[in-house]
């Protein structure tokens, strides 16, 4: 390790040249220190950064992403003596930059105070040393702490009401002013009851115009206050549920995104979007009905009070038919819980089949399924609709049995209130009856919300566990976070390697046991089902749970980061899917940032360079949805192309040219060796000849190794791939005169 104590003047930290970008690499740094592995190109990645270039607020969003603790504070010389472990720091420069302090010491013995930096972008063994004037010509006075976030994350909690409702409260000075808003609301809604009864037992039966005039301006004055803090009220409600529903999506998508792929392949996508939709009905309760009714119950702690003052008897009654309400819904929960449940099992199996339609209408339209298709669709809508109707005969017959209980409620005040002036001569002012009934209604009405919010917090309960069925699931294998993310080198290798996917009865993969040199051209061959394939996907770490090892560079490759493996493969499918955008942006997909210059290369080495210069608007021609506007083989060149986008250490192309035609692929070939250079190459291909360069070819059969060598020897002693060989290239041993094909067993012993 160098230390570079007191550099010249012309090679001061305020001169260097790695200002741009710094930022973010010094993160990578600290974090490091905090065994946080981190890594510059994921991070790019991740956040969708078009340069390293992060302003001081991204940084810290970035850090708290990735589960630190962070925050910027300004400090002084004698500070950074005294902060312990909460160094290593970032250091801010005036020139834009960063950098990391390491250490600050004092030497003693008539030596000045030194701090120890580390430049992001420089040499990992070399330190830089500076004193208290030094430093500061070139330091803010800002730095960025951080340290490991132990604290439970929202996204690390399981999902369910209590995650809900902590989403509600996330932002505790919008609660604390809605609470003051409600409460100010409900004293405020006293003002229309004295109005009333001032009115009519006051001013009218004395005829006061002067009391009338400033009973008159008073409510004005109340009416004016009222309506500012209802539109206070209304403003905050609005903001808080906007961030929720945000909170909502992103953390439902981040939730489903994090799922392995048998999840995708065993549940139709219908289900999967209908139950992603009913988080709309979750947030919808929430936000709207429940928020809405525990604002409102403010006035009852208001109202009630003031209620038994004016007459214990009819608070009593009011309060009794409350009651009554609320018995007759639970006692109708269990029916329309019941019903409520056919209704969502029918809309699963309805949406299921119009996602099913619309993903394959290419196989409706081309089989004349049309017909067949419109009659189970109407058979999925008569099924919604009778359960539906259904439910709402319940429906109906719960609000048939309230309606009467809640006019009753409301109307009945004024036959209480005379029975008792009757019976007891206890004479009651027509004032104090309508303030009385004013006041009924307003505390009834959140009674009768609460009541009606059983049946619908039920309903929101099973969609919230349609929900978490989603998010609750365990996520795929190496997203922990502390996963390796170290650069690839491209060794592969596989011991005893057994897989069989879920329902299967025979394995896929068998003791599979070979290894793959780092820069090598690397061939898989065997008939369909073999599990060619399925080595390429457990090499993605789409499935995790196999038995034996696999290895990439030494290291097991469960232990590593799954974002990060992915990324540093390149993968071409025989059926690739190209999102919509321009073929620039479908070429970068995996490199954003990327320059022209890096597209054209990557279009020229997978042979699209020729066909995307005879479109008219070049590399800015809009690819539409499902990629109707390019041919196949367009199609996959393009993916091969976006492959190689982020020249990837590890690049397995599964049937990647049985798409093209003839000229198209004669141009992948002749690349072949130029998209080899660098990284480990794996070539999946039933055309034999596309392998015959390879430095090594494993034949697979019923998921186990049946033989490996090069082209050559497997010509000679392999009878799978020499009957494969000589399948394909049958028309070289054809008879001139007969046109008969000589034996495969003739021609091989030939």
């Amino acid at each position: 390790m160098t230390l570079v104590v007191n550099e010249p003047e012309g090679s001061d930290i305020a001169a260097s040249e790695s200002a741009a970008g710094s930022l973010l690499d010094s993160l990578v740094i600290v974090a490091r220190h905090r065994e946080v592995h981190l890594s510059r190109d994921q991070l790019l990645r991740d956040h969708q950064l078009t340069s390293s270039d992060v302003s001081v607020d991204e940084a810290l969003r970035i850090a708290r992403a990735a589960g630190l603790r962070a925050h910027a504070a300004r400090l002084r010389w004698d500070d950074l003596f005294h902060m312990g472990s909460a160094l290593p720091a970032i250091v801010l420069l005036r020139n834009g930059g960063a950098m990391v302090l390491l250490r600050a010491r004092a030497e003693g013995g008539g030596h000045p105070p030194l701090v120890v930096l580390r430049d992001p972008n420089g040499d990992d063994e070399t330190l830089l040393a500076l004193d208290e004037a030094r430093f500061a010509a070139a330091w803010t006075g800002e730095a960025i702490l951080l340290k490991r976030d132990y604290r439970l994350r929202d996204e690390d909690r399981p999902f369910g009401f209590g995650w809900v409702i902590g989403q509600l409260l996330h932002d505790r000075r919008v609660m604390r002013d809605l609470m003051i808003c409600a409460v100010l609301l409900g004293c405020l809604a006293l003002a229309p009851v004295i109005f009333w009864r001032v009115m009519v037992d006051r001013v009218m039966y004395y005829g006061s115009l002067a009391t009338y005039t400033m009973i008159c301006v008073a409510f004005i004055v109340l009416l004016v206050f009222d309506t500012v803090f209802f539109h206070m009220r209304r403003h905050l409600v609005l903001w808080v549920t906007t961030r929720v529903d945000a909170r909502f999506w992103a953390h439902m998508f981040n939730k489903m995104l994090n799922l392995p792929i048998d999840f995708f392949e065993r549940t139709p996508t219908g289900e999967i979007v209908h139950d992603l939709n009913e988080i709309y009905r979750v947030r919808q309760f929430l936000t709207q009905q429940l928020f809405g009714t525990l604002l409102d119950s403010f006035v009852l702690v208001i109202f009630l009070p003031v209620m038994f003052l004016v007459s214990t008897i009819m608070t009593a009654v009011v309060l009794s038919i409350c009651v009554a309400i609320c018995v007759c819904l639970v006692a109708l929960l269990p029916t329309i819980r019941r019903k409520v449940d056919v209704v969502v099992q029918a809309e699963v199996a309805r949406g299921t089949t119009l996602v099913e339609a619309v993903y394959g209408i290419r196989a409706v339209k081309s089989l004349a399924l049309d017909a067949r298709k419109r009659h189970e669709f109407d058979e999925r809508i008569a099924r919604v609709a009778e359960a539906r109707f259904d439910e709402g005969l319940t429906s109906n017959l719960m609000q048939t049995i309230v309606h009467p209980l809640q006019v009753l409620m409301t109307n009945g005040v004024i036959a209480v209130a005379v029975y008792l002036a009757l019976v007891n001569h206890d004479t009651m002012y027509l004032g104090a009856i309508f303030a009385f009934m004013i006041m009924t209604q307003r505390v009834t009405l959140p009674i009768i919300q609460a009541a009606q919010s059983i049946v619908q917090i039920d309903e929101a309960r099973r969609s919230l566990e349609r929900c978490a069925h989603i998010v609750n699931h365990k996520p795929e294998a190496g997203r922990s976070g502390h996963g390796i993310r170290t650069p690839l080198r491209g060794r592969i290798e596989f011991s005893d390697v057994t897989f069989k996917y879920p329902a299967a009865v025979s394995p896929a993969l068998d003791r599979v046991s070979f290894a793959i040199p780092e820069g090598s051209v690397f061939g898989l061959v065997g008939r369909s089902g073999s599990g060619k394939t399925t080595v390429t996907r457990l090499l993605q770490a789409l499935h995790s749970d196999y038995t034996g090892l696999i290895k990439i560079d030494g290291n097991d490759l469960r232990e590593f980061d799954v974002d990060h493996l992915r990324s540093s493969l390149g993968v071409v499918l025989q059926e690739n899917f190209l999102f919509r955008g321009t073929i620039r942006e479908t070429i970068a997909a995996a490199k954003p940032h990327a320059t022209f210059e890096e597209v054209v290369r990557a279009a020229r080495l997978a042979g699209a360079e020729e066909f995307i210069e005879r479109l008219p608007a070049g590399y800015e021609t809009f690819i539409q949805e499902g990629s109707t506007n390019l041919s196949g083989g367009q199609r996959q060149r393009l993916a091969i192309a976006r492959a190689l986008m982020s020249d990837p250490r590890i690049l397995m192309l599964d049937e990647a040219t049985s798409s093209l035609d003839a000229d198209s692929e004669a141009i992948v070939n002749a690349n072949l060796q130029k998209i080899a250079e660098g990284r480990t190459l794996i070539v999946i291909s039933h055309r034999l000849s596309s392998l015959v360069q390879a430095d090594r070819i494993l034949v697979l059969e019923a998921g186990a190794v049946y033989d490996s060598g090069t082209h050559e020897e497997l010509l000679e002693r392999c009878d799978i791939y020499a009957g494969l060989w000589h399948l394909q290239h049958r028309h070289l041993y054809l008879k001139p005169s007969s046109h008969e094909i000589i034996p495969l067993r003739q021609t091989a012993a030939q």
